[in-house]
């Protein structure tokens, strides 16, 4: 029954992957985390992934759990992402809620598993919550930002009644679903058919379960009302609601949020398993190195099995475009603003780098900040951006000169004579190769720039230590760095909520929506091992490496990007 079986020894803990067939008959992957070095008879969770995520995802908290005496099932849904069978344009509600009873039927069929924890997160919760209606075996529920009605989810997301929609007739087709390809159509049909597309079907399904319930709501959740949670556990004596304090939709884009509400959750878990009073519980940590051990390792294997058939170039040719709607985004400007004060006036004759320009967005700044001056420089200064597609370069030069343009026309002057504008086109992950395996490869001489910036692209890059290096080296000494990234787990809900609560034109709603979708693909991307996200502290260490001193952090964008400066 075990298609692949291996064991990853990390420390203590050891995680074994497995298959087995789903009730469709479909191969369900799976990972079993256990204290080594062999399987024993412990009480069992089950981890069901959330959407558009795989189990990968559900690692760190697979390691707490384990530490602390549970034994762990980690799978990925058929019809999903990850290494499960099926086509992604088809999952459905209930046919997540099938892959979890699926999992029980292997536990009770391979380990004798009469009962079982099941800890679900986000949209699974829903799936999760409809399993334990249906399956006695799962004595404890447990829900971290649970959604429990999906229209006003939903509806919150896309701005739009997407199930009252399809009640009345209207149809999406197929589309993107927050990055992954999904049959709209199909997926609400089946939700309505089935009782799982408002709270008054989760009310039913919960009322119909034996299931210890323990949900962790996040109190600044942009998703899910705690109203609706409140609602739907209402009246349940075996009903627990803790919700989680400063924490979003996203859990994990407060690491010291995230590591409170993991140890609030695998007490919980491990209380009920054991049968002991929580508050007898001393909660034992993973070991950091074995966690990030098994991290690499699957993040490794999901890479080889989901080979990007789409080159970077004309990914960010695709999705650019959907990023043009941050201009109109105040935690975006204010974000600007900040690149802009941490690289500090830009005088006479300075050259500029804006390495990884893509719409021009940070390059449209320094041009308003520069003509907006007074009295203009002698000699101007010269922006350079630089970036992988053509059509990011083309809008960059669209906007960037045209508003120069409009700007003489308004002060009836030159805009030349207080700036120069160049762009290239470049592919930073070339930076620092031998130009003779590199045809074509842009190469400036030692300190040809004043300051740089390199915003939100290193993450993207496949060699960021050799890209930085490079950078220093063009860096004139006593020249500065912005660098910056997205940080790990970031959540956009709420400034994409703020933004479209705004009066807003139907353009910029669907610009919205793309923009989130946009960034989902990027999610999944990262989840595979394409992309990597920096915390201020990577940033650091990366830019000290590669030679740069003083360095300074901040957050900005939302408090979900990490700024950091440097000097050479």
């Amino acid at each position: 029954m075990i298609a692949d079986s291996s064991h990853v020894h990390t420390g203590q803990i050891c995680t074994e992957f497995v298959s087995f067939p789903s009730r469709a008959g479909l191969k369900i992957a799976a990972c079993l985390d256990y204290l080594g070095p062999r399987l024993e008879r412990r009480p069992w969770a089950v981890v069901a992934p959330k959407f558009g995520e795989t189990k990968k995802n559900s690692l760190q908290l697979g390691y707490y759990l384990a530490a602390n005496g549970l034994n762990v099932l980690r799978f990925d849904h058929i019809d999903h992402v990850g290494e499960s069978d099926g086509d992604k344009t088809f999952f459905t509600l209930s046919g997540g809620a099938n892959d979890i009873l699926a999992c029980g039927d292997y536990l009770a069929r391979t380990h004798g598993v009469e009962q079982l924890t099941l800890v679900a997160n986000s949209l699974s919760a829903r799936t999760a919550i409809r399993a334990a209606a249906l399956d006695a075996r799962i004595a404890h529920l447990v829900a971290l930002v649970g959604v429990v009605n999906l229209q006003h989810t939903l509806q919150q997301v896309y701005r739009d009644d997407l199930v009252g929609g399809h009640v009345a007739g209207r149809r999406w087709g197929v589309g993107d679903m927050l990055g992954i390809e999904m049959d709209y159509d199909n997926f609400l049909r089946i939700a309505v058919a089935d009782n799982m597309h408002d709270l008054a079907g989760t009310r039913d399904d919960l009322q119909r379960t034996s299931a210890v319930l323990s949900f962790f709501p996040a109190e600044n959740d942009a998703w899910v009302s705690l109203a609706d949670v409140d609602e739907a556990l209402r009246g349940r004596a075996n009903a627990r609601l803790v919700p989680i304090v400063g924490a979003m939709h996203e859990l994990r884009e407060n690491p010291k949020v995230a590591e409170e509400a993991f140890r609030q959750i695998v007490t919980a878990c491990a209380a009920h398993a054991c049968g002991v009073a929580p508050e007898s519980l001393t909660i034992k940590l993973p070991d950091t190195k074995g966690l990030m051990r098994q991290n690499r390792i699957e993040r490794e294997r999901l890479r080889q099995l989901n080979k990007e058939q789409e080159g970077e170039r004309e990914f960010w040719s695709k999705y650019l475009a959907k990023y043009r709607l941050l201009q109109k985004v105040e935690d975006y400007q204010s974000y600007l603003s900040l690149v802009g004060r941490l690289l500090g006036p830009i005088g006479p004759g300075e050259i500029v780098l804006d390495a990884g320009c893509g719409n021009g967005m940070f390059g449209l700044w320094v041009v308003r900040s520069l003509l907006e001056q007074t009295p203009k420089s002698d000699p101007p200064p010269l922006y350079v951006g630089l970036d992988l597609t053509l059509d990011g370069l083309r809008d960059a030069v669209e906007t960037q000169a045209g508003y120069a343009l409009a700007h003489a026309r308004d002060r009836m002057r030159r805009a030349t004579e207080y700036l120069g504008l160049l762009h290239g086109q470049t592919d930073l992950d070339t930076w620092g190769m031998p130009s003779s395996e590199v045809p074509g490869l842009v190469v400036f001489a030692n300190g040809t720039f004043d300051k740089i910036c390199c915003s939100l692209v290193l993450s993207y890059l496949t060699r960021p230590e050799s890209v930085l290096s490079e950078l220093h080296r063009v860096l004139r000494p006593g020249g500065r760095i912005v660098l910056s990234s997205m940080k790990p787990h970031c959540d956009m809900s709420e400034i994409y909520r703020d933004f479209m609560e705004q009066q807003v034109s139907e353009t910029d709603l669907e610009s919205g929506r793309d923009l989130l979708r946009a960034a989902g693909k990027i999610r999944l991307k990262e989840e595979q091992g394409y992309y990597t996200f920096y915390s201020d502290d990577e940033l650091s260490a990366l830019l000290a490496a590669a030679g740069f001193g003083n360095c300074s952090a901040h957050q900005s964008f939302g408090g979900q990007a990490a700024v950091v400066t440097a000097e050479k």
